[in-house]
């Protein structure tokens, strides 16, 4: 071991001790011969070398007896290269170490190991490692991917905040640095204390999970189960084929959550790397789930008869390999493809992923499972990679980050079982990289919304008069009258219709329009024909030259009834509102997101109902001004940034020469949660 206290200076020999010194020096030196057979006895030689013949003191830094003869940083200022690191604030259930596994020809960074790692089992030829110093990351390297501009730090922390201590496990990092996904376990078959059982079985999971989505995984639909204390930050989703009690054990709660009937949450926000369209392809067993603003944009069925997501997302290439396939499945193991977004460069939008496990609980380990998420941009180039008779596209992987030396490992050596790009990107995160190696940080320039127009009355979702919740006859700021909230949602029938006040916390998406993190919102999705309608009358009616405005995020409505879906605006002569069907009563102006339109349309007394304004994902900041009775100009201004659109002198429909006294926000059968905020009257 090394010495526990600072060796003593040695006293300056005298002229007739000289000699006896030399001997002693020789006989020293032959020790030392003897006793380099360890490297803990090289650092005790060197000590004593140093010691006869400098007189001086060497001390061992950070408890590292081989610092010496290494390129580490052990000046003054460093804590110490090899010091454990900190525990993670999340972290309450500390795994036990793994067993010490050695690459043959390992890379610099693979050398650095944690106690994060999950252990893979077979039939995964992917190894586990030992525990032991932080891991080291690399300076940064950016770079161009296919489908767009990959910028960060390999390895990195998302938020440019500092540098992870702890490599990555196939659910995540331990760590929050900032730009992951949050991910939250959830044991469906366990009440919320967990201990006494909910009476959900492989019967009633996937209604289960159905009602969860369907409710946008809103904390009320989540509650009555039990929750994992522990959590993970995924910055990517490839889980090779493993057994399904892997998931419990790597969050701690091996024996308590049997491994089936269980979902893994992850939440947060991403951002497009450039304009475009893009989907998500993958596969998961038994589903991997994403949904992008409250709508769901992709499911990865393992079972393609069965839907969590009530879709019926498109087969694609096959995927035998990666998937715990037999004869009777192989039909099964094929990639799904998602619908195509429109994404534009920067800006922000709320992801949600779910991993559903069904598994098999007569099965040991509770049977295999297996996640994939890819990312494809329309018009890009992929390589094409041909085996027997089949052939298949080479994907980049879904990425928020670059991954860490752990998961590009896990990538390279299920190469021949499922190939994926992660070379430079594209990558989706929000949040700037970390800085490279003695760089100083540099802050992201997150993209500003059109500040909201001077003077005149308002009304935000931040007002006290919505404080805890926005509810029928509320009234906040001054302009407007009461909130009148009519909906047809009957929960019986699996029919959901409602508001609430949403919050970025819980909806990242919504930071372009939020005050205070705060918007109204309003949803309609599940089985039948759901109207919702948020009604409010002006204090008096518009007059000629004054400007209403709000902005709204309407994700494009996807009916799953066969009736047509939107959402949007009306500005109403007259106020009539008994039911959520009245939105367009004596309606002159309608503004409205409508299925199977890329464009907002606008119903009015002209002719053209398309504004020629494609929907933004990031929402929009809509000006009415009212210029004569008849007649109007709109100015649609996209939120984060971007040229505005002004559409002049429309007639306005209705009945000629009535007033606009109201107007309604409605959201009918889109299958989606839409939100406004910033309500504005000028002068």
């Amino acid at each position: 071991m090394p010495p526990t206290a600072p060796l003593k200076p040695g006293k300056p020999a005298k002229a007739g001790d000289q000699a006896e010194t030399s001997s002693q020096k020789k006989k020293l030196v032959a020790l030392a011969a003897i006793i380099t057979s360890t490297p803990f006895f090289i650092a005790v030689a060197v000590h004593i070398l140093a010691l006869v013949t400098v007189g001086g003191v060497v001390v061992f830094k950070g408890g590292n007896p081989l610092a010496i003869f290494t390129s580490e940083n052990v000046d003054s200022g460093d804590p110490g290269a090899e010091s454990a690191a900190p525990p993670s604030p999340d972290d309450n259930t500390p795994e036990e170490p793994s067993t010490a596994m050695s690459d043959a020809n390992p890379t610099p960074t693979e050398t650095d190991n944690s106690t994060d790692i999950l252990a893979l089992s077979t039939p995964s030829s992917v190894p586990s490692f030992a525990p032991s110093a932080p891991a080291k990351l690399s300076a940064s390297n950016p770079g161009q991917g296919s489908g767009g501009t990959g910028t960060g730090s390999r390895g990195s922390g998302g938020s440019g905040k500092g540098r992870r201590t702890a490599k990555s496990t196939l659910f995540g990092f331990s760590e929050k640095m900032g730009g992951e996904l949050e991910g939250t376990m959830y044991d469906l078959k366990l009440k919320a204390d967990g201990k006494k059982p909910s009476g959900i079985d492989e019967k009633s999971f996937p209604e289960a999970v159905r009602k969860i989505i369907r409710n946008r995984f809103r904390a009320s639909s989540l509650s009555e189960f039990y929750r994992v204390d522990k959590k993970f930050f995924a910055t990517q989703f490839f889980i090779p084929l493993q057994e399904a009690g892997k998931a419990p054990e790597t969050f701690g709660v091996k024996g308590k959550v049997k491994p089936n009937n269980f979902i893994i949450h992850y939440t947060g926000s991403f951002a497009a790397p450039e304009d475009g369209l893009y989907r998500f392809v993958g596969l998961g067993d038994e589903s991997i789930i994403a949904m992008i603003d409250g709508s769901v944009k992709f499911e990865g069925n393992w079972v393609p008869f069965l839907s969590y997501a009530e879709r019926d997302d498109k087969q694609s290439d096959a995927v035998l390999e990666f998937f715990p396939t037999i004869d009777a499945n192989k039909p099964w193991a094929r990639l799904r493809q998602g619908e195509w977004i429109n994404l534009k460069k920067g800006q922000s939008h709320q992801l949600d992923v779910l991993l559903v496990e069904q598994g098999d609980p007569k099965a040991i380990g509770g049977g295999n499972f297996a996640f994939v998420l890819l990312i494809e941009k329309q018009g890009a180039k992929y390589e094409v990679t041909k085996k027997g008779k089949s052939q298949r596209v080479i994907l980049p992987l879904f990425m928020l980050e670059p991954p860490d030396s752990n998961m590009e490992k896990i990538i390279r050596e299920n190469k021949d079982k499922l190939d994926v790009l992660t070379k430079d990107g594209p990558f989706f995160g929000t949040s700037a990289p970390a800085p490279a190696v003695d760089s100083p940080p540099s802050e992201p320039s997150p993209a500003t919304s059109p500040a909201p127009t001077s003077g005149g009355r308002g009304d935000t979702a931040a007002d006290p008069a919505y404080d805890p919740s926005w509810k029928e006859e509320s009234s906040g700021g001054t302009g407007f009258g009461k909130w009148i909230l009519r909906n047809n949602g009957n929960p019986e029938t699996k029919s959901y219709a409602g508001f609430y006040l949403a919050q970025d916390k819980e909806k990242p998406g919504i930071t372009p329009l939020a005050s205070s993190g705060k918007a109204w919102a309003i949803f309609a999705d599940g089985e039948g024909f759901q109207e919702t309608c948020a009604f409010r009358s002006f204090s008096s009616p518009l007059t000629p030259n004054q400007t209403f405005a709000l902005d709204v995020i309407t994700p494009t409505p996807k009916s799953n009834s066969g009736s047509t879906g939107s959402i949007g605006l009306t500005l109403r002569n007259g106020s009539q509102s008994e039911k959520p069907g009245d939105y367009n009563q004596g309606a002159r102006f309608e503004f409205t997101a409508l299925e199977g339109k890329m464009n907002y349309q606008i119903f009015d007394g002209s002719d053209s109902s398309d504004s020629g304004f494609a929907i933004p994902i990031g929402g929009v900041r809509l000006e009415f001004t009212l210029k004569t009775p008849e007649t109007y100009d709109l100015k649609l201004t996209p939120l984060g940034g971007g040229s505005p659109v002004e559409i002049k002198d429309r007639k306005l429909g209705g009945n000629a020469g009535s007033t606009i006294d109201s107007f309604g926000i409605f959201n009918r059968d889109s299958e989606a949660n839409a939100f406004f905020n910033n309500l504005r009257l000028t002068p």
